[in-house]
């Protein structure tokens, strides 16, 4: 089961009315608890989902005809293996995205938590396309060269990462906001409960 956390259903219209306001509240929780500014990351989407990865311990290469069966199989095992998180975000887009090493308190149209390892001290904010590339062909290795700069570089161990989607993606908001995502890593103290689905995934 994943812990996920979706606005309440008579909240879902303000959100999509004013999406703007949920950017707002967001820097004003950074500046209240005077937090070191979030890194801003550019993310390609063409598919739906959007992923983060331990590149040191991820198993890429599935088989040259993997089916939509055998790559979900795939993503299952390296979630179960705290190599892999992925979520789909309901559109596609290139999103922007906030990394934050601390708690921001930040509120969304929804929001999920799962745990991920960083082995040797990286994670790699990912997507979908990438993947699939690694799945279908044994030479290709994460990170490929265009997603280098998308390496967070961080002690290694196990990390609660705090997914927030800010706005409603069928409310044009994704469009005009300057942040989509903030992904929120801090130290685990415990193993939180291995995802069994994607979340936010119509499939």
């Amino acid at each position: 089961m994943v812990v996920s956390d979706n606005a309440p259903a008579e909240e879902d219209a303000g959100y999509r009315r004013r999406p703007p306001d949920l950017i707002h509240r967001y820097f004003i929780s950074l500046k209240s608890h005077r937090q070191t500014a979030p890194m801003l990351f550019k993310v390609t989407d063409d598919s739906g989902f959007l992923a983060i990865i331990d590149p040191d311990a991820y198993r890429g290469f599935v088989h040259a005809d993997w089916t939509w069966d055998t790559i979900q199989e795939h993503f299952r095992r390296e979630m179960r293996d705290r190599h892999l998180l992925i979520w789909g975000t309901g559109m596609e887009h290139f999103w922007s995205i906030d990394v934050s090493f601390q708690p921001t308190r930040a509120s969304g149209f929804r929001k999920v938590v799962g745990s991920i390892s960083a082995s040797r001290g990286r994670l790699l904010l990912t997507n979908y396309e990438s993947l699939t590339m690694a799945a279908q062909f044994p030479d290709v290795t994460l990170p490929e060269a265009h997603e280098r700069g998308q390496v967070l570089s961080v002690s290694p161990g196990l990390y609660d990462c705090r997914i927030v989607q800010l706005s409603d993606p069928e409310s044009g908001a994704p469009f005009e906001e300057p942040v989509s995502f903030i992904y929120e890593l801090t130290r685990a103290t415990s193993s939180r409960e291995i995802w069994s689905e994607i979340p936010w995934s119509a499939a």
